[in-house]
């Protein structure tokens, strides 16, 4: 869209099909409904409504892998959603690793496409930019709706935590600006907006909308089946780790009630992990277990509606323990598929309790009234009605495609009355080249009212002196100005040039720096249309002794926000020097100071502005080249003495922001030891020298689930450890193999661990060497006559486990004899298949020979010491015989893992 054109209210374009842009910062289906899942929720419920719909993922640090968008791309295109990731913008540095290049580069994409209505979550500030490039008058974007769950400064609060980092006061500042400022703002529950008006966000028109399920049937009668009658003997967590979601008040009402739990309970929860007070969260749970008298089943990651489904299919008894709750998300889902559930009255958790639906009340955070709750419904299972309420939902989000002409900010695109007078002040001292660059780009301004005002600052350089000389002439043709003046530096050069100006607008312009041409009449557009004191603005940075001719050839790397003032003191994020002032803010906060040698006088000045109540806009648009030469004041300045003068206006100033500063200080200089109180409880106890090194572990990884099993086992639960390393999402009780053998200890491998299978000696072949069976499971390969094909299941051997056993059959009646092999290894291992087998792996089998067809036979590799690290499990097949030129199939039918 060209700069100055008006928003437009959207409509559906010919053929009822709007155009819409779904922003996401993060793609999850392992979690309840939150900021990593709304947006593909909402993307899937516009789709399903004929709209065209994008989900745009804007990655950050932790760019996801092609196979990983692939997937995530091929399921979204059967909603018929668009998948594109976004993880770098052409104007930015490579990576998009903090919150400011993030909004940044959504900006980018959505200059240069076409979207009717774009959805942004609140959380991480996403549309920061675009809705300041919409207020200063620099681009004017489609109506952006911004959905909130969990904004920054609330989650903090929520899970007991100060503001950490300068990037955690950045996010909370873009998202309190994105909630203001967006055409409509959405809170997911009344709770959420009344904490926002707490803090003094200026959000009373914002809409509260529950964010349930939207693309699925989870409401609808006949969606899913009804839940099981009888006694209830499972528990299934719906708990995340993090602190809000209360499992540690779970923990503490469980054992109230283990004494008196009813014979056979099981306690379901699932996976992913994470760190609560420093300690694992699933070693929190397996630490506490060891009261309990009760299983414990850890699955893995699934999201709500997988959760739900094992609910229902178990007939367990949902439990909801949260101590804080901004969405209520959980509650409402259970209510609308008719599942039972135990739950506290926690934020919005309330909210979105039914007393249509017979559910049992809820309870106050509180130990001893949730384990009674819990004992109740056990004893006495509710019988719930299920209460559609996506329907309304479902409206009520599609209902906001047509938002009110109120929700439509328009912006100012011509100037009303006549064009104010701009005053350019320009410093100079010895740098004639640039100079005459720098006064290059000012003639070929677009905007005519304006003037220079060129203050050199004692110039004793013959070649800098004879160029002022030559431009006098043309100056005075122009009723510009030179103002010649002995050496007192940057700021009391730059303070002469204000006081000889006549313009009411002082735009400041450094002599080694080049504007524009669009620059002026771009800051004069963004000082009307959002009524600034100061604009700034992005810049492109250049390394040259001459201006370049291709802006293609710049990055932006300065990003500032325009505050808050807390990191004002910490970092520049007002704006660089080249900025546009109001005149009447030189007599409301002074003018610039005049020590000598002086580097950040901007920086000060734009402090002193904030803390004075100012406001600052930076304009997010490159409008003028900046030089960086090692050579320059910045950088040949001295980082103390340049924020002594910062720390003095802000002593001075009245700063509202200094509470944000006490909690970085205090996070980042509290012990460790205190802030994670748990994980440093457990060095105090030597029997939990496991679970203090599983802390240490990243809490997902496959070192950390295996060190989670290895403490199942050790405590006494093989089956916590077999649920742990089966890898299988949510599996039902239906589909469930681990008891099959009838063995305790003992399971088998499903096809969620047999699909792992990579094949170890590539051969040349028409046919597949290697196949595996998705209804029965089992792997299939095809021998060959150049040696041995063999296949590896990485890491599918668990820790502690003693036994692995294969039932084998050749499965070809014309097949000819097939030799059959069965070893344990190390990952790292390399095997050469022409040399002993058995030197080269921990444990073989030996080979078997098969002859008869569709006859099972039973393999058997074993430890003679148990590992504590996974290993890998080899299957290998070769002919024991002279082919016959028929196809062969060699199957391993069956993979079961025995335990102590």
């Amino acid at each position: 869209m060209a700069i100055g054109s008006k928003l437009r209210k959207p409509s559906k374009p010919q053929g009822g099909r709007r155009r819409i842009l779904v922003v996401t910062q993060a793609i999850r289906l392992d979690v309840d409904i939150d900021d990593a899942t709304a947006p593909g929720e909402l993307a899937r419920l516009f789709a399903e409504d004929g709209d065209d719909v994008i989900l745009l993922w804007v990655v950050g640090r932790d760019v996801p892998s092609a196979d990983e968008v692939a997937a995530y791309r091929s399921e979204f295109e059967a909603a018929s959603v668009k998948l594109e990731v976004l993880d770098r913008s052409d104007q930015l540095l490579p990576s998009l690793a903090t919150p400011e290049s993030r909004s940044a580069a959504l900006l980018h994409y959505l200059e240069r496409s076409n979207h009717d209505l774009v959805y942004a979550p609140l959380e991480g500030g996403l549309a920061y930019y675009t809705l300041l490039a919409a207020e200063t008058g620099a681009f004017a974007p489609p109506p952006i709706i911004v959905f909130a769950n969990a904004p920054e400064e609330w989650a903090r609060e929520a899970d007991k935590a100060f503001m950490g980092s300068t990037e955690a006061i950045a996010i909370a500042y873009m998202e309190k600006y994105c909630a203001e400022m967006a055409g409509r703002t959405i809170c997911a529950s009344a709770t959420l907006r009344k904490w926002m008006l707490s803090k003094g966000w200026k959000v009373r028109k914002a809409a509260v909308m529950p964010m349930l399920p939207l693309s699925a049937g989870i409401g609808r009668a006949g969606a899913r089946p009804a839940p099981k009658s009888g006694p209830v003997r499972e528990l299934a967590v719906f708990s995340t780790a993090r602190f809000r979601d209360g499992l540690t008040l779970l923990c503490d009402a469980l054992d109230l009630l283990a004494p008196s739990a009813p014979p056979g309970l099981t306690l379901t929860a699932f996976a992913p992990f994470g760190k609560i007070m420093g300690e694992h969260s699933g070693g929190l749970l397996l630490r506490r277990a060891e009261k309990w008298p009760f299983k414990l089943k850890i699955l893995p990651a699934a999201d709500l509606d997988a959760k739900l489904d094992y609910v229902q299919r178990n007939g367990a008894l949902a439990v909801i323990p949260s101590l804080a709750a901004s969405t209520g998300a959980a509650v409402a889902t259970c209510i609308a598929a008719g599942l039972p559930f135990v739950a506290t009255n926690a934020g919005a958790n309330a909210e979105a309790w039914n007393a249509e639906a017979e559910q049992p009340r809820l309870v106050e955070p509180d130990a001893g009234q949730l384990a009674r709750s819990i004992l109740a419904a056990l004893g006495s299972p509710p019988r719930p009605r299920r209460i559609d309420v996506s329907g309304h939902c479902r409206q009520a989000w599609l209902a906001t495609r047509n938002p009110p002409a109120s929700a439509v900010r328009r912006r100012v695109g011509k100037r009303a009355g006549p064009a104010p007078l701009v005053s350019i002040v320009m410093a100079h001292r010895n740098r004639p080249l640039y100079l005459k660059q720098a006064i290059a780009a000012i003639e070929a301004q677009t905007y005519d009212r304006l003037e220079l005002v060129l203050v050199d600052d004692g110039s004793d350089q013959d070649e800098a002196r004879r160029l002022l000389d030559a431009l006098e002439p043309a100056f005075r043709q122009r009723r510009w100005k030179i103002l010649r003046r002995p050496h007192k530096h940057l700021g009391a050069a730059r303070n002469a040039g204000v006081r000889a100006a006549r313009g009411e607008l002082i735009l400041f312009a450094d002599d080694d720096n080049a504007l524009f041409p669009e620059a002026v009449d771009q800051f004069v557009r963004a000082m009307t249309a959002s009524g600034a004191d100061i604009c700034t603005a992005f810049q492109l940075i250049f390394y040259e002794d001459f201006v370049p001719a291709d802006r293609a050839d710049g990055l932006i790397q300065y990003l500032p926000l325009g505050g808050p003032d807390a990191l004002g003191l910490i970092h520049n994020v007002y704006g660089d020097a080249n900025a546009m002032v109001r005149r009447e803010v030189f007599s409301q906060i002074g003018f610039l100071i005049e020590e000598p040698g002086y580097a950040m006088h901007d920086w000060e000045f734009f402090a002193r502005a904030s803390l004075a109540g100012l406001r600052i806009r930076p304009i997010p648009k490159p409008l003028y080249w900046y030089r960086s030469k090692p050579d320059g004041m910045f950088r040949t300045s001295n980082w103390y003495d340049n924020r002594r003068p910062i720390i003095e206006a802000f002593r001075s100033g009245r700063f509202d922001d200094a509470g944000l500063l006490y909690q970085l200080a205090i996070a980042q200089n509290t012990a460790r030891s205190e802030i994670e109180s748990a994980r440093e409880n457990l060095r105090y106890t030597p029997a939990y020298r496991k679970y203090l090194e599983l802390c240490d572990l990243e809490p997902n990884s496959d070192a950390a689930i295996g060190s989670l099993a290895a403490i199942a086992l050790a405590t006494g639960r093989p089956d916590t450890a077999a649920t742990l390393l089966e890898g299988d999402a949510a599996r039902t009780s239906e589909d469930t193999p681990d008891e099959a053998d009838g063995a305790h200890g003992s399971r088998s491998l499903a096809f969620q661990a047999l699909r792992s299978a990579r094949l170890l000696t590539p051969r040349v072949c028409d046919l597949p060497l290697l196949l595996v069976a998705r209804d029965d499971g089992g792997i299939f390969l095809r021998p060959h006559l150049d040696g041995p094909v063999a296949a590896s299941l990485d890491q599918q051997f668990p820790p502690f486990f003693r036994r692995l056993e294969a039932a084998v059959e050749v499965a070809h009646s014309n097949a000819p004899a097939i030799d059959f092999g069965l070893a344990l290894a190390r990952p790292d291992w390399i095997i050469d298949w022409q040399q002993d087998i058995a030197r080269q792996t921990i444990a073989f089998s030996g080979w078997t020979a098969v002859r008869d067809k569709f006859a099972r036979h039973r393999l058997v590799a074993s430890l003679r010491v148990r590992h504590k690290t996974p290993l890998s499990i080899i299957l290998a097949v070769r002919f024991a015989e002279t082919p016959n030129g028929f196809p062969t199939n060699a199957f391993f039918r069956k993979l079961t893992l025995f335990s102590d």
